[in-house]
């Protein structure tokens, strides 16, 4: 379903323009309003063209995946208003159907590459249908797991290779940007870890009865937050004070991932291996478009080019 073409220079560019031009639009009554509910084959269309969305989006498309996620959330109880983001969002797929992921040749090896995730979030900007009514002032999260060279823990600029992404729905109810924005990075680290694993093992490396600890010491990860807050907890060689518990229980777990070795706490960051945070501006945020409906300028270009930008 994806079309994979590989330069003499040996870089790739995957598209799934023919998939993408295969999807039809919705086709709704004149009559219908925009506050009215669709009919049971209305929302049965909605359903279909949204899926085929997710479809190009998982594989190639990033920049799909908010407005994704979000016709995900209301497809059962479709509305006119809702019919049309529909058929605005498989447009803009369709006018943009060329577009794809492209993989730079040349940054890195199999032997010195790292781990790389950019997660964010947008703080109750979004709502869910929660039985037959929608609940609004929830957040999104959104992240992308890339490989990437080594020394991008200090560069302006960064070969990187996508491979994997997401946007959704932060199920629990947040009460504080940091809140949101470490649910991001828990999810998005908890996707690296694994990948991070994954390589580890084709590499012959992986010790299958410890295998985080044994991953992380062959591979580094590092995680990529525009939140200064967040980054000024991870980094801190003291646990600072957090007032609500559940909070403070999940930033102890991402803090010990960072500076613990071995079941021991170290006094620095190793950048060679592990799990080391960068704070980036968030005008370079690639995961941004993924937690709310913006333009993707900086992704856009980042998917072209192969190349992160990191330069406010």
């Amino acid at each position: 379903g994806k079309e994979v073409i590989q330069d003499e220079d040996y870089g790739i560019t995957v598209t799934a323009k023919d998939n993408t031009e295969k999807i039809r639009p919705v086709q709704v009554r004149q009559e219908l309003k925009h506050t009215e509910t669709c009919s049971p084959k209305e929302i049965t269309a909605v359903r279909s063209v949204v899926a085929s969305l997710a479809w190009v989006a998982r594989q190639v498309r990033p920049t799909l995946s908010y407005r994704v996620s979000r016709l995900q959330t209301v497809a059962g109880k479709a509305t006119g208003k809702d019919v049309k983001e529909t058929n605005e969002a498989l447009q803009y797929a369709l006018d943009t159907s060329t577009e794809g992921i492209y993989f730079k040749p040349g940054a890195f090896t199999w032997e010195n590459m790292v781990i790389g995730t950019i997660a964010d979030a947008s703080f109750a900007n979004d709502k869910v249908l929660i039985g037959d009514d929608y609940e609004g002032d929830r957040s999104q999260q959104g992240y992308i797991n890339v490989l990437c060279e080594p020394d991008i823990i200090n560069a302006q600029e960064a070969v990187i290779h996508p491979i994997s992404w997401s946007s959704t729905t932060i199920v629990r109810a947040c009460r504080s940007t940091l809140v949101a924005e470490t649910f991001s990075m828990i999810k998005g680290t908890k996707a690296g870890t694994r990948l991070r694993a994954a390589v580890v093992d084709c590499m012959g490396k992986l010790d299958l009865k410890n295998w985080e600890e044994s991953a992380a010491k062959v591979m580094g990860h590092v995680w990529f937050t525009d939140c200064d807050s967040l980054y000024e907890h991870l980094v801190s060689g003291k646990m600072n004070p957090i007032e609500n518990k559940r909070l403070r229980i999940d930033m102890m777990a991402l803090r010990q991932q960072i500076w613990e070795r071995g079941g021991e706490r170290t006094g620095t960051v190793d950048h060679s291996c592990g799990d080391y945070p960068r704070w980036i501006d968030t005008s370079t945020m690639l995961a941004d478009p993924l937690t709310k409906a913006m333009k993707s300028d900086r992704l856009d270009a980042c998917l072209k080019t192969g190349v992160f930008d990191m330069k406010p």
